[in-house]
């Protein structure tokens, strides 16, 4: 028995050939899109917890014993 006999199994995954400056387009355009979706959410999740952060930190302060 030859290894390699016969036509090669094509395998589980199979991909259409692409343009690779396509493919690269459109990464990009998704990264700008999570951008532009994601600041707004970002924003208020950084003031809350520099908030909450702060709250600790004060909190801890007032009822550090030493």
């Amino acid at each position: 028995m030859k290894c390699c006999d016969g036509p090669r199994h094509p395998g589980v995954m199979q991909f259409m050939p692409t343009d690779s400056e396509l493919a690269g387009f459109i990464v990009a355009l998704g990264f700008v899109v999570m951008g532009v979706v994601g600041i707004p959410i970002v924003k208020f999740f950084l003031l809350g917890a520099i908030l909450l952060g702060g709250g600790v930190a004060l909190l801890l302060r007032l009822i550090h014993n030493d």
